[in-house]
């Protein structure tokens, strides 16, 4: 699965620390981990940081001038998270100008769907006078941190504040004798994350051998993406030697079983090779990739319509994909091509209900 998630009662910092070592991160009050993700509607490959601080923090020449800038002009306040309406209207006005989809209020980010919270969430402010101009919220653990948000007013935007709360919370993490500072993930190919790979020392984290790595071999870490496209790439084309067409296609709702219980037969891939698409008929056959297993999976699918719900685009309507049929799995291509060219010659392949076109 690209996206796994679990909902714990309680997270002790020991547990934290676990979490994050194994490239897993919160969001609201859940735990998860992803390889892919979409962002700005287009699939990017996830990957994760880190920031090791045992033994001091000391960042590059650029981000220590801007702690030092900071420390001139705001007053700086660490403590517990606070949650009220001068944040909340902070929020909102850094909410209107930011890149990409964010939660419609700070409560839904702190606590999504949940009641309570299950993390030791701190926060660092920044004070012009009595004014609020930037803050973050970050999780402790027992030798860890992990950041969360970080929020600043919009009028303060080429001051880097964003990063500059980070810095702080890295620096804190040292100064209370900490080892790491999770700073979440970066997305190759899309500079909207790398501001976090400003923080220096930064390890990536490598989801196949389930190591850290240095930055620096963030080349030799193979993106979830890539090995998608090229798995399915390499199915098509034996589909295409027996003659059967299929086309490539983006299913952005592959999080859906990860996070609703009740959408678990939705497919969870982010890219579906589609077989026979001309038939394009409430019933498909689809083929997927299974990285971890590096097996090929034929499925019979099935479109069906709904809308979304507590989400920012709440009640737009859009077509899931549910799993009616597990058919079989191959680790030869060429199996899988004669497999798939005779569920399609036989019409009971595509059996099971039926509806409209389109």
């Amino acid at each position: 699965m690209h996206v796994r998630v679990v909902r714990p009662d309680l997270v002790r910092p020991e547990e934290l620390d676990s979490y994050l070592a194994r490239g897993w991160f919160r969001i609201g009050q859940a735990m998860m981990t992803c390889r892919v993700v979409l962002f700005d509607g287009e699939l990017r490959p996830s990957i994760w940081t880190r920031v090791p601080v045992d033994g001091g923090y000391r960042p590059g020449k650029n981000a220590r001038k801007l702690l030092s800038r900071a420390e001139r002009r705001f007053r700086i306040e660490i403590g517990p998270m606070t949650l009220d309406d001068e944040r909340e209207a902070l929020y909102q006005r850094y909410r209107a100008n930011a890149r990409g989809e964010r939660s419609p209020t700070l409560v839904d980010f702190l606590y999504g769907d949940a009641d309570r919270n299950v993390f030791d969430t701190r926060e660092i402010s920044l004070w012009e006078g009595d004014r609020l101009v930037a803050f973050s919220w970050f999780d402790q653990g027992a030798i860890a941190v992990q950041s969360l948000i970080g929020v600043y007013d919009p009028e303060h935007g080429g001051a880097s504040l964003g990063l500059t709360t980070m810095l702080l919370e890295a620096r804190h993490a040292a100064d209370q004798g900490l080892s790491f500072h999770y700073p979440g993930y970066v997305l190759p190919g899309d500079p909207a994350m790398d501001y976090k790979l400003r923080l220096g020392g930064v390890e990536v984290f490598d989801p196949w051998q389930r190591r850290w790595r240095p930055l620096e071999q963030l080349a030799d870490v193979p993106l979830p993406t890539e090995r998608l496209e090229l798995g399915l790439d390499r199915a098509r084309a034996a589909l295409s030697m027996l003659g059967v067409p299929s086309e490539i296609r983006k299913y952005p709702w592959f999080e859906a079983p990860a996070w609703q219980p009740d959408l678990t037969a939705c497919v969870g891939e982010p890219l579906v090779l589609e077989c026979f698409p001309e038939r394009a008929g409430a019933t498909f056959l689809a083929v997927t990739h299974d990285l971890d297993r590096g097996l090929w999976v034929l499925q019979r699918c099935l479109r069906a319509r709904a809308v979304t719900r507590g989400r920012a685009d709440v009640d737009t309507p859009i077509e899931l994909w549910l799993v009616a049929e597990r058919l079989s799995a191959h680790t030869s291509l060429d199996e899988l091509a004669q497999e798939v060219r005779r569920r399609g010659s036989d019409r009971m392949g595509l059996r099971a209900v039926t509806g409209p076109k389109g």
